[in-house]
C-alpha cells in the first residue's frame, strides 16, 4: 500500500504519542515512584529519531522511523537504525494497530 506524505506524517505523530501513552501506563502501574520518559523527536533527511529524555541519565534512542514509507526500526546506534537483513523493519506507523505492535514499554521489538 502506498501512503501519501501527509498520511505518513499523520501516522507517525500519533504513533509518537502510542509511545509516550504506552510509556505512562507502564510506569503508573509498575514505576510509579518514578517520573516517566518523556518522548521526543529529532528529524533527520531520510528518518525520524525518537528519543526519550530521562532526567537523569539523559536521552535515549527509542527507535527511527523512515519518512518514505513509515517502517519501525530498532536503533543500531545513537546515529543510525538497524537496517541489514530482511527483518530490520519491526512494523508501519500506518498498519492497523498504529505501529503499537512494534513497541514496548523498553523500545521497539525484536524480529520474530
Amino acid at each position: 500500500m502506498n501512503h501519501s506524505k501527509e498520511e505518513i506524517e499523520y501516522a507517525f505523530e500519533t504513533f509518537v504519542e502510542g509511545i509516550q501513552n504506552k510509556l505512562n501506563e507502564h510506569y503508573a502501574q509498575h514505576l510509579s515512584n518514578l517520573t516517566p520518559p518523556t518522548v521526543s523527536v529529532r528529524g533527520g533527511s531520510k528518518y525520524w529519531k525518537v528519543v526519550t529524555d530521562q532526567d537523569v541519565n539523559g536521552y535515549s534512542v527509542f527507535g527511527f522511523v523512515r519518512k518514505e514509507d513509515g517502517a519501525i526500526l530498532k536503533p543500531a546506534s545513537w546515529r543510525a537504525p538497524f537496517v541489514k537483513g530482511p527483518s530490520a523493519v519491526r512494523g508501519y506507523v500506518t498498519d492497523s494497530l498504529n505501529g503499537m505492535g512494534s513497541v514496548t514499554p523498553y523500545g521497539i521489538v525484536s524480529a520474530n
